[in-house]
């Protein structure tokens, strides 16, 4: 069929997503589960089921992206939107420390602070920590108001 084109079926950056705003900020909890039926996974290392760090920088994106509307004042600050205005890209990796292997099974919580940046940026930085408490990844990105999902 001339014309069609398949996509595979975007990353579940999150499992589960609760946010709440305080005065400048949105923080934002997100849990997700490392499992080697995740058809992303299949292969990437072979023998062993290894989350990888940039399925963490989507998984920022898209909780940020699902919960924005509980802080109208940051979605504001990033500047009118249209159709698909919760869509956010990624725009600067300000930094990205990976201090433990993310394997099967383990359960990740994502605790993402976000607040405003320069004109039309948020930022977002990420403290993932495993469900024994131990600190897996910390990140910082901006993220800025994308086009049509």
């Amino acid at each position: 069929m001339s014309g069609w084109r398949t996509y595979a079926r975007p990353v579940e950056g999150a499992d589960r997503i609760t946010a709440r705003a305080e005065t400048d900020e949105l923080l934002i909890e997100a849990d997700k589960v490392v499992r080697s039926t995740d058809p992303y996974l299949a292969g990437h290392f072979p023998g062993v089921t290894l989350y990888p760090a940039v399925f963490l920088l989507d998984g920022i994106r898209q909780a940020v992206g699902s919960e924005l509307r509980h802080a109208p004042a940051l979605a504001a600050h990033l500047g009118p939107g249209g159709p698909g205005e919760d869509w956010l890209e990624l725009g600067t990796l300000g930094s990205a420390r990976v201090l433990r292997p993310m394997l099967e099974g383990d359960e990740l919580r994502l605790l993402i602070r976000v607040s405003a940046g320069g004109p039309g940026v948020l930022r977002a930085a990420l403290d993932c920590r495993r469900g024994d408490g131990v600190q897996v990844a910390k990140m910082t990105v901006e993220l800025v108001r994308g086009g049509n999902p």
